[in-house]
């Protein structure tokens, strides 16, 4: 088994789609800065998103994204900065390796709670490596056949 393959067979559609959006689509078009690669993956008249600044204490959490456009800037700009310090070389079997789905379910009204954990080592131009970890949870609706995060909680605490 590779790196990055889907864990979720073709025989359970739904999981093998969004694990294919939210791992493979995610990841390689951040590690690109393809903002135009995920956004449809996001109904920008509703979303909106919980920052959670890496902490687990729901006390200090904020809404940290009113906005998909707020997200996006923050997307493109965590991106830039993970580019110009990893290493090229070994980054995406790096993030693949350091990012799981650990979670999906499914709820009335086509509506899905994706748990994505983030645990693992950036590798750094230097050769040295840079320890994550956070986990972000995930509300999606299904509109026009496709599932669309409408409301996260990102980036809380690895301890949870």
């Amino acid at each position: 088994m590779s790196y990055d393959d889907n864990p979720f067979s073709h025989e359970d559609p739904e999981r093998h789609a969004l694990w294919e959006a939210h791992m493979r689509n995610d990841i390689d078009a951040f590690l690109r800065s393809d903002w135009d690669a995920v956004a449809k993956d996001f109904d920008a008249d509703t979303f909106m998103a919980i920052d959670a600044a890496f902490d687990s204490d729901p006390q200090k959490w904020t809404i940290g994204f009113p906005s998909l456009s707020s997200y996006r800037d923050t997307w493109l700009k965590m991106s830039a900065e993970t580019l110009a310090k990893a290493d090229p070389d070994k980054l995406r079997q790096a993030m693949f390796q350091g990012a799981n789905i650990v979670r999906i379910d499914f709820f009335e009204n086509e509506t899905v709670l994706l748990h994505k954990r983030f645990d693992g080592q950036l590798p750094l131009r230097d050769g040295t490596q840079e320890p994550y970890g956070w986990q972000s949870v995930f509300t999606l609706r299904k509109i026009c056949e496709q599932w669309k995060i409408v409301y996260f909680v990102g980036y809380m605490g690895s301890t949870l």
